[in-house]
């Protein structure tokens, strides 16, 4: 007997990676009563000395016991009852328990029986998943499960990834694209000002320089989306000062805790695969909306 115990961080975990372990572990377990079933109809009719079992006395066992954000709880012995919950109110789950487990006995030529008591443990939240293996040594019933999931966990998608080590970079611009218009827009009307009209003509670069702040400032105010975007995925914070004009603690994105822990698809985190597309599409659409934006800037200037 030996255990093994796994502990996931930096991973995007997805319904369909769970889905896939869950379903195995289901068919593994009908496979094994089939074979149990087909043994004992070959040694019901062998007198006993002449039995061969390999899953003599076998025994399995597969809950699922779910939390729901409505502080609600259900255990299930029956996959399929499991699966059309898990489907259907995947946003409402908060934290799922799995226990799997197979005890079987297997027969020797002298007779002699040797038994076998196999589980899994899954432990899974939005933000962590702890799984514990007991293996017993000489046994290959759990040998395709183990590999399953430890190669789900392995080949499963960076948390940290390329969207959110981008972040300061789209929101600078997200700001540009957002606020350049309005911005040439202000920098034109200010121009019928005789001392912004000189200001300008005084040094040709302080006009783009204007514009260019300007629109971040609008840009800050009218990048709703992609910070709301953000926020979705980036849930730790830690705090970061006292700003003294606004009287207020600052605060700033924890990205040692958030790369520390995972995402799991479920619950609150259960669209957040399609607001990281979100965010690629609306870098973008930013991306040739500034292009557009920085040749018109070019010409006024």
């Amino acid at each position: 007997m030996y255990n093994n115990n796994l502990s996931i961080e930096n991973k995007i975990i997805s319904y369909d990676d769970l889905n896939e372990i869950f379903s195995k572990m289901y068919l593994d377990i009908e496979n094994l009563k089939k074979q149990y079933n087909h043994e004992q109809m070959q040694n019901q009719v062998l007198d006993y000395k002449y039995q061969v079992w390999n899953l003599k006395y076998l025994s399995t066992n597969l809950t699922f016991t779910v939390n729901f954000y409505d502080n609600t709880e259900i255990k299930f012995d029956n996959y399929n009852n499991f699966y059309g919950v898990y489907t259907n109110r995947i946003t409402e789950i908060k934290n799922i328990y799995v226990y799997y487990s197979i005890n079987y006995s297997v027969t020797n030529p002298n007779m002699e029986l040797k038994n076998y008591s196999e589980r899994i443990n899954m432990y899974i939240y939005e933000n962590k998943m702890n799984i514990e293996f007991s293996i017993a040594s000489g046994s290959n019933k759990l040998k395709e499960l183990y590999e399953l999931i430890n190669n789900k966990l392995i080949n499963a998608p960076v948390k940290y990834d390329e969207v959110i080590k981008n972040k300061n970079k789209n929101m600078i611009k997200s700001r540009l694209a957002l606020g350049l218009i309005p911005a040439l827009i202000i920098s034109i009307l200010s121009l019928f000002i005789e001392s912004m009209r000189e200001l300008y003509v005084s040094s040709y670069i302080l006009y783009p320089i204007a514009v260019i702040i300007i629109s971040l400032v609008i840009g800050s105010i009218l990048n709703g989306k992609i910070e709301s975007s953000y926020d979705i995925l980036i849930k730790d914070k830690k705090y970061a000062g006292y700003d003294a004009d606004k009287k207020r603690s600052i605060y700033k994105d924890d990205l040692d805790k958030y790369k520390s822990t995972c995402e799991i698809l479920i619950g609150k985190n259960t669209d957040n695969l399609q607001v990281r597309k979100k965010i690629k599409e609306l870098e973008k659409k930013y991306n040739k909306m500034i292009k557009i934006e920085l040749i018109i800037l070019l010409i006024f200037s």
